[in-house]
């Protein structure tokens, strides 16, 4: 399909690929809304989310690891050999979600119960059918990604997650059991996969090359550990909740319902920091000039749309979330504070420079105080506490890495911040949140 000339320019690679992630975001909030809305309780919810926080615990590390290096990798290729690293990587995925139904088969009660406090969670394995099938799926969106098909990228993101939305909702929204949701979730995550297979078929080259994927190894396994280690910090909170809560379902509900991130914080943030890569590694001056004035214009978005939600959350959230999730609101005003930190880019630039190695130590920094100012709040002020843990440490992440930026490298915090504008948006939204304590 051709696109008008205008929009064709203005639908490039990365804002496909920005639309496809706020698509699937998008559906993953109302999904959550009408899960609320419907007729199944705070328990039921619960397990849901436990599912999916246990496929992100189990999946997410290695997973982007492969991503990161596939598209790295990708480019730098003949075009024969591209074709063998779509068939490699539809091979290691699938070997990778077999390791994984394997040891969840032989360690099933010891997972549970280290990770969700649970012996047994129901519709664990109808779940596991659909987490297994989709994440092997998820290379689609990558290889369309890769092959510029910006139409087909933003057209299979609104389809899958249109579906996604419809088997998740529909049986308890009609007074179903739940377990038909997790039964058409299954069915969903098959006929991606199906449809990955078509792909590889016609577009990839079915022969092994040991070269190849040892070079793909090299570049991912690094992005694999960082990734595992950043996703331990995001995972935290919710462990600390099972670990101070004994496995409540209800408190694991309420705490992940607040726990929400502004999707167009991290899609646009995300986005920024991706294109401005390579201009900074080409042209230090110019884009640290360049990051400044486009990260000025994202504040005059992100941070009015983060002081409005936080003053009014109080009334929408119960209304559109129900007012048994009313507890969630003190959280998700807490989250919304990282909006402060997110939109400082010092670890754009230490990537832009070629200097990661010690990017992972930071967010090491960043778990061990996170766990540890849990253990000290929650007591206390309970899932609060564990909120307020989680931002505080991502925050002490944040100053670090502009720290050490400045000192390896000298560049300071104003040479690509529109500081004074940071200051004036990030004070206000301070203020109003502690005024509204």
């Amino acid at each position: 399909m051709r696109l008008p000339s205008r929009i064709d320019a203005w639908l490039s690679n990365a804002r496909a690929f920005q639309l496809f992630q706020l698509l699937r975001q998008g559906g993953l909030i109302v999904i959550a809304i009408a899960l609320a809305h419907s007729g199944i309780g705070l328990e039921q919810i619960g397990y849901y989310e436990m599912l999916t926080y246990l496929g992100y615990l189990l999946t997410f590390f290695w997973v982007s690891g492969f991503m990161q290096g596939l598209l790295s990798q990708y480019n730098r290729l003949g075009i024969p050999e591209r074709k063998q690293l779509v068939f490699q990587a539809f091979i290691v995925f699938n070997g990778a979600a077999l390791l994984l139904a394997l040891t969840l088969a032989v360690f099933e009660p010891h997972l549970l119960t280290a990770l969700l406090q649970q012996q047994e969670v129901p519709y664990l394995w109808l779940f596991l059918a659909f987490l297994l099938t989709n994440l092997v799926a998820s290379l689609q969106e990558h290889y369309y990604l890769l092959e510029k098909q910006k139409v087909s990228l933003v057209a299979y993101g609104a389809i899958t997650t249109f579906l996604q939305v419809a088997v998740v909702a529909i049986p308890p929204l009609l007074g179903y059991s739940f377990r038909w949701s997790f039964i058409g979730l299954a069915i969903l995550g098959v006929s991606k996969w199906v449809w990955l297979l078509r792909h590889v078929f016609v577009y990839g080259r079915w022969q092994w090359s040991s070269a190849i994927f040892r070079d793909w190894w090299k570049i991912s396994w690094p992005l694999g550990l960082y990734a595992l280690i950043a996703g331990l910090n995001q995972s935290a909170g919710p462990w600390l909740v099972g670990q101070f809560f004994a496995g409540d379902s209800t408190a694991f509900a309420v705490y992940r319902y607040g726990a929400r991130e502004l999707p167009l914080l991290s899609a646009l943030a995300g986005a920024l920091s991706s294109a401005l890569i390579p201009v900074i590694a080409s042209d230090t001056e110019t884009g640290l000039q360049e990051l400044k004035v486009e990260t000025k214009r994202l504040y005059h978005l992100i941070f009015p749309i983060s002081i409005l939600l936080l003053l009014t959350a109080q009334y929408w959230f119960p209304f559109v979330f129900e007012a048994k999730f009313a507890d969630s609101v003190p959280l998700f005003n807490t989250f919304l504070l990282l909006t402060c930190v997110h939109l400082l880019f010092a670890r754009t630039i230490l990537v832009a420079l070629d200097n990661t190695r010690w990017i992972p130590a930071f967010a090491v920094v960043e778990l061990v105080l996170q766990l540890f100012l849990g253990y000290l709040l929650a007591p206390k002020w309970g899932l609060f506490g564990i909120a307020l843990a989680a931002v505080g440490s991502f925050a002490v992440e944040k100053i670090g890495l502009i720290l050490f930026l400045q000192r390896r490298h000298g560049i300071q915090l104003i040479s690509y911040t529109p500081w004074r504008w940071w200051l004036f948006y990030s004070g206000s939204l301070l203020a109003i949140f502690l005024w509204m304590r």
